[in-house]
């Protein structure tokens, strides 16, 4: 028996790991209020891994830093008190919750039919998302791309003019749902 195994030849799939470059890649977020007005701008991503296997996505896991959130639709000292509104108490917390993750759970489908399931977790609470994304990689680096993953920011305690948690806001209320652009550029 011991000399059967001995002439087989087995093969795993080998596993590359790419870095994340952090200055290329971006997540640009959008949310808006219920009476259709919004905003937009970007958080920067400040490490991070994406796992290849034979040319397909196995596994990735990046932070986000919140004290780099950006507001792109506004300019000078609105854009200021925006942006410092986000990173206060009533959104995210940034001195408090300085970084946001996420982790791929699980991947199935391959290119651009990719289907990716993770813990994002926000100010410390931990949620399963799951969203429609493509990866590809040439020679020694992967572009990932993710279009319009729905948050609902209520789940992370961010309850800032929610509709759920406070009567009478009429069209200054805030929709409970972000929406996320990612693309993440990685290197070996």
């Amino acid at each position: 028996m011991m000399l059967l195994l001995a002439s087989y030849a087995f093969t795993f799939p080998m596993a590359d790991v790419f870095e994340v470059d952090a200055s290329k890649s971006k997540i640009a977020w959008m949310g808006q209020n219920v009476a259709g007005g919004k905003h937009t701008g970007e958080i920067a991503i400040s490490k991070g891994d994406l796992t290849m296997e034979d040319d397909q996505l196995v596994a990735a896991h990046f932070t986000a830093d919140i004290n780099a959130i950006t507001v792109t639709d506004l300019t000078g000292d609105r854009a200021t008190r925006l942006t410092d509104h986000l990173k206060s108490e009533d959104f995210f917390d940034a001195p408090k919750f300085p970084e946001a993750t996420f982790k791929i759970t699980k991947v199935s489908g391959s290119g651009n039919n990719l289907s990716i399931t993770g813990d994002l977790t926000i100010k410390k609470i931990t949620k399963s998302v799951t969203f429609p994304a493509a990866a590809h990689k040439s020679d020694n680096s992967v572009h990932a791309t993710v279009k319009g993953i729905k948050i609902d920011r209520t789940q992370f305690d961010v309850k800032y003019r929610s509709e759920n948690f406070f009567s009478g806001l009429g069209d200054r209320a805030i929709s409970d749902e972000f929406e996320l652009d990612i693309e993440i550029f990685a290197t070996k």
